[in-house]
C-alpha cells in the first residue's frame, strides 16, 4: 500500500466490502482494491465490485423487470455451472470421506438450484411475446 501512495495513488476513507481494506483511486480516477486487485464502483454512496469489469446498471435503467431477471439468472446458472465443475475436479482428487460427502452434499445443493434456474428461465422465455 506504500508503493500505491508513493506512486500517486491516493487512499480513500471507504473500505472495499469483500475483504473490508482500502479502496484507492489511481491517477485516472479509477477506483480499486490493491488485496483483490479489483476495480470497484461507487453507485449513489453504496460502494460495488465490478468483477467482471462491466458498468453496473441500476434496475431504473433496464427496460423492463423481465430483461433483469433473464440477466440475473443467466449469470447465476453460470456461475453455478462453473462451481460445479470446480468442486467436481476437487471431488475426483479427495481421499477424505468427510470431505467427499461435503462435495456431494454443495453438489446436489447446487444442482438443485440449476434445476430451479433452468426452469425459471423456461417459463420467461414461454410468457416473452
Amino acid at each position: 500500500m506504500a508503493d500505491l501512495l508513493r506512486s500517486g495513488h491516493t487512499m480513500l476513507n471507504i473500505a472495499c466490502p469483500v475483504c473490508n481494506n482500502p479502496v484507492f483511486r489511481d491517477k485516472e480516477g479509477a477506483k480499486f482494491c490493491p488485496s483483490c486487485n479489483r476495480k470497484v464502483v461507487v453507485i449513489n454512496d453504496q460502494i460495488t465490485h465490478n468483477f467482471e469489469n462491466r458498468e453496473i446498471a441500476s434496475e431504473n435503467n433496464r427496460n423492463s423487470e423481465g430483461i433483469l431477471n433473464k440477466d440475473v439468472l443467466n449469470s447465476l446458472n453460470e456461475v453455478i455451472l462453473k462451481k460445479m465443475q470446480w468442486i467436481i475436479e476437487k471431488l475426483k482428487m479427495e481421499t477424505q470421506l468427510e470431505l467427499i460427502k461435503n462435495y456431494v452434499d454443495i453438489l446436489s445443493k447446487l444442482y438443485d438450484l440449476l434445476n430451479k434456474i433452468t426452469f425459471s428461465l423456461r417459463n420467461n422465455k414461454k410468457s416473452a411475446p
